[in-house]
Parts: structure tokens; C-alpha cells; sequence
């Protein structure tokens, strides 16, 4: 251990300045640095704050553009919404108008005679020969046939033959006439009841 080496000093500054004392400059304390560094970052900082508040005002006001923007898009979409009420009250009243009428068209449909397709059922019931019609009269919601037939029978399947028929919902005979030719008069009962 007496070979153990001391490590190596330094030497001491050697101070060349040769003024007495109280020609040399006062050394600065840690303390004055502290400080005066804090007084530079207290002058800065309210010209940080202006720049940072600055940044905020430019994002705020083009936010308030935004915003003021989307108010007037917002009014516009308050006064189409109003309009749309006002044509979707409309639509419904023309629903319920429209609903009416296809109730009453249907109901008039229902009631309608087709004067034609009922002249041709009772001309298609017709049994050949056998029966011949001699008038056809409409009379409301009836008709009254007038005819001949060669025998009595005819005459009640041809009235059998009607009743079938989907137009007519009764058939009454009202006279039979017989002899060498059967003459006969029946009416006819529309099953729709129109017909004015």
C-alpha cells in the first residue's frame, strides 16, 4: 500500500491581475444572476402572452364566422322545415280528399250498370230458339222482358238460366201466357241495385 499514489492536485489559479482590490471589477452573485435571469423572463412573458392571445383571438373570431355562419344555415333550415309542415298539412288533406274520392268512385263503380254487359247475359241465357225476347225495358234498378217460347219449360229455365247470372239477384214472372206459343212476361232484378 506504500506504493498507493495520491491523486494528482491541481494547481491553484494563480491570479495575474495585479490591481489593489478595490480597482478590480465586484464579482456577481449567484443570487443577481437568479434574479436578473427572472426579470428577463418577467419582461418576456407579457409579450408571450400578447402573441398567445392574439392566436386565440384570430382562431376565435374565425369560430364566430363559423358559428354565425351555421345560425343563418340553421334559420334557413327552420324556415324550410316551417314550409314543409305547411305542404306535408297540405299533402294530407289532399290524401284524405283523394281517400274520399276513391271511396265514392268505387262505391259508384259498385253501383254503375254496364247496360251492355247486361244486355249480352241476357241475350247469352237465352236457350237457342226456344225463347225469343220481344222487349227489353229498364225501369230503376229492373228490367222487364217480354217474350214467346215454344213450350212453357223454356220459359222457367231461361228464368233459372238468369237468376245464375251475376248481374241479377231475383227473377219474378209475372204473367204466363199458354197456348199454341207460350208468351210470357218476367222482371229481372239488378243484384247491384242501380241503374237510374
Amino acid at each position: 500500500m506504500a506504493s498507493q499514489q495520491l491523486p494528482e492536485r491541481r494547481p491553484k489559479k494563480i491570479d495575474l491581475n495585479l490591481l489593489p482590490p478595490q480597482y478590480l471589477p465586484r464579482k456577481v452573485s449567484r443570487l443577481s444572476i437568479v434574479l436578473v435571469i427572472l426579470i428577463v423572463l418577467m419582461l418576456c412573458l407579457p409579450v408571450l402572452l400578447v402573441f398567445l392571445k392574439a392566436d386565440v383571438n384570430a382562431e376565435s373570431a374565425a369560430l364566430e364566422t363559423k358559428r354565425d355562419g351555421l345560425k343563418a344555415q340553421l334559420n334557413d333550415l327552420h324556415d324550410i322545415k316551417r314550409e314543409a309542415d305547411a305542404l306535408q298539412v297540405q299533402i294530407d288533406t289532399a290524401k284524405n280528399v283523394l281517400a274520399a274520392i276513391e271511396q265514392d268512385y268505387q262505391t259508384f263503380l259498385q253501383s254503375r250498370v254496364l247496360w251492355s254487359e247486361i244486355v249480352e247475359e241476357i241475350d247469352d241465357a237465352l236457350p237457342g230458339k226456344r225463347v225469343t225476347l220481344g222487349t227489353i225495358t229498364q225501369g230503376g234498378s229492373t228490367i222487364t222482358l217480354t217474350g214467346s217460347a215454344t213450350k212453357d219449360e223454356y220459359v222457367y229455365d231461361y228464368a233459372t238460366a238468369l237468376e245464375e247470372r251475376e248481374y241479377f239477384s231475383k227473377i219474378d214472372l209475372t204473367s204466363l201466357n199458354i197456348g199454341e206459343v207460350v208468351s210470357f212476361t218476367m222482371i229481372v232484378h239488378l243484384s247491384g241495385g242501380g241503374g237510374q
